[in-house]
């Protein structure tokens, strides 16, 4: 009971749904890069993706764990600290991971032979540029003329998809947010040598510097044994010295960066001159899509649900969508309902997906004014229960499907149980969770 699966980009959401279907089935990747480097940044996810990824198997040994969460205003003045223990409270770990750790660990588990993994590794193509998909026979065309055929298209290839493209046609593309953000890598040994900001590495945090418009978000990671501070600064495109532009490798002027946050605290802006360099790209802005499938093609990740980074949820939301896949096409083969399969993909990831989505925006650019998708209202403590204690598609579609299944018996139903259900839990404060990236 085997399926041909094609996966349209090898990032992390392309590499994630590779993993959680080469168990099972026949899995071709197709990446239009060369592979050649991942960018130099860093990556966190939550519990709710941390569980996943390690039960894959994925070796992040090196990856801290976040164990505190600082508020500071933007003279660096603290006004709340707050320890973490996400193995205690939600059940799995809160890791700051750098993406080329992240992203070859998903590559390894993905394409290679591993001791204790069944299945087939999946075929990675590079230099494979996607032309056309038919999603009623599940082809894809690429720019040289070559035509491959499967049972099933997941497209994983980011904001300009082309499989979304196919399926939604090319209406819903994402819009500049109004915002941008800088980022860089500042080696440790240059934080730990300055008095004012060494406390910033221990313990393994994530402190977040608000201003009025703008603002800083810093945590550790760790990359083939030496210490970094990642540093997140999103700021208005009005103020910004240059232009962003949406390419997530598109650099930036480090004179730039420190001449944003002129109004921060001296020692905030020598932490950014410390960088040797940085990157800058636009913040995009997308309404919800109205679907995700067609015939025999989904989306996932970017593609389907591209969202702005304040809640930090963009990888970890992916992820979800890949294990998801993983789940409704366990046991499938040819002469299974794979449109039914498909539709319930989408089914079990639309909600949580949108709701990160959402709020996401709410942080920058205020709620929907007309138009919106209804989320559920969710205070701070129901939000980081409802996205840590997640346990997996499988855990979620015994409480989603089990519930409208008793709700469809009610006289008169009520809202899902599942949804701000209190657990032992200690909740996220309003302001953090407003500002995570």
């Amino acid at each position: 009971m085997t399926l041909d699966i094609i996966v349209v980009g090898a990032g992390i959401a392309g590499l994630a749904a590779a993993r959680a279907l080469r168990e099972q089935h026949n899995v071709t990747i197709l990446e239009q890069t060369r592979m050649k480097s991942e960018t130099g940044a860093a990556i966190h996810l939550g519990p709710n993706a941390a569980r996943l990824v390690l039960g894959w198997g994925c070796q992040l040994d090196e990856s801290p764990h976040l164990n505190m969460l600082r508020e500071a205003d933007h003279l660096g003045v603290i006004h709340s600290k707050r320890p973490i223990d996400a193995q205690a409270d939600f059940g799995a770990p809160w890791l700051l991971n750098h993406r080329v750790t992240l992203h070859k660990e998903l590559l390894r588990l993905a394409t290679t032979e591993c001791e204790g993994l069944p299945g087939r590794p999946a075929k990675l193509m590079t230099g494979a540029r996607v032309a056309q998909v038919d999603t009623e026979k599940a082809t894809v065309q690429l720019e040289s003329g070559e035509v491959l055929h499967a049972d099933v298209v997941i497209g994983a290839d980011g904001i300009k998809s082309e499989v979304r493209k196919a399926i939604v046609g090319d209406c819903f593309l994402a819009k500049p947010s109004g915002h941008s953000a800088y980022r860089c890598l500042i080696p440790a040994e240059k934080i730990a040598a300055d008095d004012e900001l060494a406390y910033l590495l221990s313990p393994t945090g994530l402190s977040i510097f608000l201003g009025k418009d703008r603002k800083l978000v810093v945590y550790t990671c760790t990359f083939e044994g030496r210490r970094y501070l990642n540093v997140v600064a999103a700021i208005p495109d009005k103020d910004l010295g240059e232009e962003s532009q949406e390419s997530w490798y598109a650099p930036g002027k480090v004179e730039d960066l420190v001449a944003a946050y002129a109004n921060f605290a001296p020692h905030l802006q020598r932490m950014l001159s410390y960088t040797q360099e940085c990157g800058l790209w636009q913040l995009r802005d997308q309404d919800p899509l109205p679907a995700w499938t067609k015939g025999k093609a989904i989306i996932i990740g970017d593609a389907a649900h591209p969202m702005l980074p304040h809640l930090g949820q963009g990888g970890s939301q992916a992820i979800e969508d890949a294990d998801a896949l993983g789940f409704c096409f366990d046991g499938h083969g040819p002469s299974d309902d794979i449109e039914a399969a498909l539709a319930r993909t989408f089914k079990l990831r639309y909600e949580r997906a949108t709701v990160c989505q959402e709020k996401s925006r709410e942080q920058a650019l205020g709620k929907r004014q007309e138009g919106g998708v209804s989320v559920p209202v969710l205070d701070p403590m129901q939000f980081s229960q409802y996205i840590f204690t997640y346990q997996g598609a499988s855990w979620w579609a015994k409480k989603v499907e089990g519930e409208a299944a008793a709700e469809a018996d009610a006289a008169e139903p009520g809202p899902p149980a599942a949804l701000g259900r209190a657990v032992n839990a200690h909740p996220l404060s309003a302001a953090t969770t407003a500002t995570i990236l």
